[in-house]
């Protein structure tokens, strides 16, 4: 059932179409069970869109903790981006630790994002594949602005209803 929550962009255009046929069989016939069969599909329509709302799958969380990090780096807030790290990715935390001393990033794009879950993992993960472009200023004032682009693979663990990094990334440096 998640093709429901995660686009289902077919179900409402299939409705849309059940809409129009009613509505045409309406206009034709001027039977009002045409009009109320109509205007259940058109509910039906924002039923899918509520549930569509308000249920937030593991691929939505995923993307969500990954916006969550964008920002926390461009606000360069180390303590917002330390949270977003799992309690085992001790490497991670002390790039991350390191990175934001040295730098100050003032940009982060990131497109082409692949999300895949792994319930059957004890946790469960997730990987997530994406090319990022980091603009930053080197704090130590030897650099002006300087870009770094890299596609990245990242792996995400489920702890207690959230998705965290954990130590388990990897990046290959792109050019621009």
């Amino acid at each position: 059932m998640e093709w429901l929550f995660e686009d289902p962009t077919y179900l409402y255009v299939g409705l849309l179409i059940v809409v129009a046929i009613l509505g045409g069989m309406y206009v034709s016939t001027v039977k009002k069970e045409f009009l109320w069969a109509a205007a259940g599909a058109a509910g039906l329509i924002g039923l899918v869109y509520l549930a569509d709302y308000l249920v937030v799958t593991d691929r939505e969380a995923v993307q969500e903790t990954i916006d969550a990090g964008i920002a926390a780096l461009e606000a360069n807030d180390l303590y917002s981006v330390l949270d977003l790290l799992a309690p085992s990715a001790e490497a991670a935390r002390r790039l991350a630790s390191w990175g934001l001393d040295q730098i100050r990033i003032t940009r982060v794009n990131v497109s082409g994002v692949k999300i895949t879950i792994r319930r059957d993992a004890s946790p469960p993960t997730a990987e997530a594949r994406f090319f990022a472009v980091c603009r930053y200023v080197d704090k130590s004032g030897s650099n002006a602005y300087e870009a770094y682009a890299a596609n990245f693979r990242v792996v995400f663990e489920k702890v207690d209803d959230r998705w965290l990094l954990t130590d388990d990334y990897e990046w290959h440096r792109a050019g621009l």
